[in-house]
């Protein structure tokens, strides 16, 4: 069975996200700028659209949907379980109806990015797991598709214009009062903020201890990894390290920490991107790196008007995709209802 197609084309940023949930009284919208996750909550077949702030800020909902998941209860491990998975994922585009079975999925879909690292690692299989439409009752059975996220038809095509290609966060968890407790949240970013200050210091020896004994990157162990950065930071006479909109997103297997990473070594080498850790949380309690990922998506929060979350919250579409802003596909595993 073939994959599906990897062209991905980032869709045009889109004007919308959260902060001040209420209508203002006035007709002047009130422009506001946030990061935004959507959490899937199996257990209750619910989803929440949330603002994420930085530095583990309380966040709020904009909305709630009512969802449908998998036929098979528990997290996906392999190709065909019809289980759907549960981790933190980043949305990568959306395909359109017009290469679609509307009938099945709906006016669109917006694919997520499984296997991620961590799923990867844990030896999981399977591809093709969406957040789609559907347009009948079907919904109302909970758990009918073979691993995808459905909603309904008017709820998906508003879906898309929060969440962003390849920035668009969807945390999918058997239970969501597992997602983002607060000394998770609090760890995870201890760690975080404790590693890019190392980083930025030049000290070796406490920037490796940050990383898990089974840590790996391009082939590279923790040991080898170690030798690798101590080989570039002794290469530098001048290394400047810049974090900034740093966000952490924690689930009951795993917590993830992105942020803009502004890197200059001399005036030789200049890497500006997305910088993305994911950490573990050991039997200690402590928050170690197992994976490590840099692309040059730089993170950009929704902007959105007070006028933008009503009319969300009345399930009307905010703003039709750009041209360009689809996937290309072919039929895979996962194809739901």
């Amino acid at each position: 069975m073939p994959l599906p197609a990897k062209k991905i084309v980032l869709a045009l940023s889109l004007c919308l996200s959260e902060t001040v949930l209420a209508v203002a009284n006035d007709k002047t919208p009130v422009p506001n700028e946030e990061m935004i996750v959507l959490t899937v909550d199996k257990s209750r077949s619910q989803a929440d659209l949330k603002t994420l702030p930085e530095n583990g800020a309380s966040s709020h909902v904009i909305r709630t949907f009512k969802i449908a998941t998998g036929k098979v209860e528990g997290d996906k491990e392999r190709q065909g379980d019809n289980k759907t998975p549960e981790g933190i994922y980043f949305t990568t585009g959306t395909i359109p109806s017009a290469q679609l079975a509307p009938q099945k999925y709906g006016p669109l879909a917006i694919p997520l990015n499984f296997p991620n690292p961590m799923d990867q690692a844990n030896g999981k299989t399977g591809y093709g797991i969406w957040l789609h439409g559907v347009g009948d009752r079907r919904i109302e059975d909970a758990h009918v598709t073979e691993g995808c996220v459905a909603f309904q038809n008017s709820e998906i095509t508003t879906l898309q214009n929060w969440l962003l290609p390849q920035h668009g966060l969807v945390v999918i968890a058997k239970d969501s009062l597992d997602v983002n407790r607060t000394e998770d949240v609090r760890g995870a970013l201890s760690t975080a903020q404790g590693w890019i200050d190392a980083w930025s210091n030049r000290d070796i020896d406490k920037y490796i201890s940050y990383y898990a004994t089974d840590f790996s990157s391009q082939g590279k162990n923790r040991r080898q990894y170690e030798e690798y950065k101590r080989s570039v930071f002794g290469s530098y006479k001048n290394m400047s390290v810049k974090m900034a909109n740093l966000r952490v997103v924690t689930h009951a297997k795993y917590a993830i920490a992105l942020m803009n990473q502004y890197f200059a070594g001399d005036k030789r080498f200049k890497s500006d991107g997305r910088k993305m850790i994911y950490l573990r949380k050991d039997a200690d309690g402590s928050w170690k790196i197992v994976r490590e990922m840099f692309d040059d998506f730089m993170m950009r929060p929704v902007h959105f008007t007070n006028e933008d979350v009503a009319g969300l919250n009345k399930g009307a579409s905010l703003t039709k995709p750009e041209p360009g802003s689809e996937l290309s596909v072919t039929e895979g595993e996962n194809r739901s209802l």
